[in-house]
């Protein structure tokens, strides 16, 4: 996710709040660091192992070798939460030391001073816990009881999520055989929190006392949902979506999820609660009604929601807004952006069939192939279904026992497939091998992870450059990263090499322009601009507001017309002030060079 939406998403949340209340939370809260002192408690000398299974009062978990942990907790909300803590503080321990890792990261990325980060962070959740139903409430008390968590930390990892957690993720839904419904999804986790995040996941079943059963896999302390499904026959997968204007005063919308999981029983049950709840940001929301053989796909915004059925035989769902109405509130960033669009151009690759089986979800989640026939992983910024920010990969169908899901710290849908059976002294079995990734692709996946700065990701992958030195690619990503970090002592000659080794692939074209731009060699760069198409909006206004500047001497009616359609893109677009802020300084780096 790039800084700028991380930074809008965080401080949209908090709305009006001023610097004097974040001061605030800084003296009340303990800020001495966000795991805080996990304190021993006597709850872990009560739970006994035996073997892969580790027991604690009516709860149970099972972590067999090279599987994420499964845990099942029962009873009334503070001793499922008990048992949660109590079971689960190997991993939550852990956690703790990846979540602050991340954390620092992100307020490093953001130019956030750590602490002021925390106190926004405990703050938020701490309004927003106290909007939940006692009974959540009551669970956090038990897992932090459990675990030796303190409190606060306990409620901001719940509710982190709803602060300012954003993901780029998958859903799709299928008619399967006999009128069944499959719902395949990529939880792209890994773009937030890198390769700490993506090893985190755990698997848990709730069995509350009057409730539905609710299964669904996310990192530890994650007690709402994200992705599951219930006994009743509801699965659920969740895509991030931006709006303009959050409501920080809305419902979180993985407790909102699970409260529907644990009370409704159809798919008609479920829409009510959205007129009732009102969420704090916008999301996209797959649901299948597995035994009524139903399923939907549906937006939600802090004012509004719409629903869409499947009705023929496939549906798919990116992290846009689609109904026209609602795309209004889209914030400007996404609505110019790439990687919807060309998740869209791969997704449009799938066949269209009257009956589809699981195989055939597989096949779109794990999808990298353009209409053209180009592999999106390792071409240009195209961004395919499944990617390097991929660390989840879960289906649930009508006829199995269970689901599907593989995990990985990146191409999540192209690791080892699972099969996860309800029964969870079962062990998971394999269902489909992994699928080989090219090295230098896995090699990027790896640096694109790691918690370090944009400006040392730069310098591993001139490095990486430096190691493959006839991978056209390679160059180009060099310049790419170049280019946003206004780096034009390295730009122009990365730029350039990409586009001799490879003169066909118009992105390359584009970008060696603007190196020639940079020469001042203006002939050239309005030579190679001019007769390129941009793929994707944000990549248009870079080129035409090159192009402007190009030809102001040599053809003012080409600057002209040049800048009447750079215009008319931000109109269109809602993108005045995002192009003013994020890109017009770019390009004026970039026309600085002597």
């Amino acid at each position: 996710m790039k800084k700028q939406t991380k930074r809008t998403i965080l401080w949209s949340v908090l709305g009006v709040l001023a610097v004097a209340i974040i001061v605030l939370a800084a003296v009340i809260i303990d800020l001495t660091g966000f795991p805080g002192n996990i304190r021993e408690t006597d709850y872990s000398k009560q739970v006994n192992t035996e073997g892969v299974k580790s027991t604690f009062h009516q709860g149970v978990i099972y972590r067999y070798p090279g599987i994420v942990p499964m845990l099942e907790v029962q009873g009334d909300y503070y001793e499922m939460g008990l048992q949660y803590g109590a079971l689960l503080r190997p991993e939550i321990t852990s956690g703790m030391v990846a979540m602050e890792k991340i954390l620092r990261w992100n307020a490093d990325e953001m130019g956030v001073p750590f602490p002021a980060l925390v106190g926004i962070i405990k703050y938020q959740a701490r309004r927003m816990a106290g909007a939940l139903p006692q009974k959540y409430q009551d669970e956090m008390r038990g897992v932090s009881d459990g675990s030796g968590l303190p409190y606060d930390t306990v409620i901001s990892c719940c509710l982190f999520y709803d602060v300012g957690m954003g993901m780029g993720c998958t859903g799709v839904l299928m008619r399967g055989p006999d009128g069944s419904i499959i719902q395949g999804r990529n939880n792209d986790t890994a773009a937030f929190g890198g390769e700490e995040l993506a090893r985190m996941t755990v698997v848990v079943r709730y069995k509350a006392k009057g409730a539905n059963v609710v299964t669904h896999m996310d990192q530890p302390l994650y007690m709402g949902v994200e992705t599951g499904y219930s006994d009743k026959g509801l699965t659920f997968g969740e895509e991030t979506l931006y709006v303009k204007k959050p409501d920080p005063n809305g419902y979180s919308l993985p407790y909102l999820i699970r409260m529907v999981m644990e009370e409704a029983s159809s798919l008609d049950q479920i829409y009510p609660y959205f007129d009732k709840y009102h969420t704090i940001g916008a999301y996209g929301c797959v649901w299948s009604d597995l035994h009524a053989g139903r399923g939907a796909v549906v937006q939600l915004t802090p004012t509004a929601w719409v629903k869409n059925e499947l009705k023929d035989t496939l549906l798919w769902n990116f992290n846009r807004i689609y109904d026209p109405d609602l795309a209004k509130q889209q914030v400007a960033s996404v609505n110019v952006s790439n990687s919807n669009i060309d998740r869209e151009a791969v997704a449009s690759t799938c066949p269209q069939k009257p009956v589809y089986a699981i195989e055939d979800v597989v096949k779109f989640v794990r999808a990298q192939t353009g209409p053209d026939g180009t592999d999106y992983s390792w071409c240009g910024t195209k961004r395919p279904v499944c990617n390097w920010a991929a660390s989840q990969m879960m289906i649930f169908d009508t006829k199995s026992d269970g689901f599907y899901m593989a995990v990985g710290p990146y191409y999540a849908a192209r690791q080892d497939i699972y099969h996860f059976f309800n029964d969870f002294s079962r062990k998971p079995e394999l269902f489909m091998p992994a699928v080989p990734i090219k090295p230098v692709v896995e090699k990027a996946a790896q640096i694109e992870n790691r918690l370090i700065s944009k400006a040392e990701k730069l310098q591993a992958f001139i490095d990486l450059a430096n190691e493959y030195k006839d991978d056209a690619n390679v160059q180009f990503v060099v310049a790419y990263k170049a280019f946003r970090l206004s780096r034009m002592d390295i730009f122009p000659a990365y730029a350039r090499k990409a586009f001799a080794m490879d003169p066909g692939n118009s992105e390359y074209r584009m970008y060696a322009g603007m190196a020639h731009y940079c020469d001042k060699d203006m002939e050239r760069a309005v030579d190679l601009l001019d007769a390129v198409t941009a793929r994707y909006p944000e990549q248009d206004l870079i080129r035409l507001t090159v192009l402007e500047r190009a030809s102001v001497s040599a053809s003012p009616q080409k600057t002209s017309t040049y800048r009447w359609q750079k215009q008319s893109i931000i109109d269109e677009y809602g993108a005045q002030a995002y192009y003013d802020e994020y890109l017009l300084p770019l390009i004026d780096v970039l026309g600085q060079i002597k």
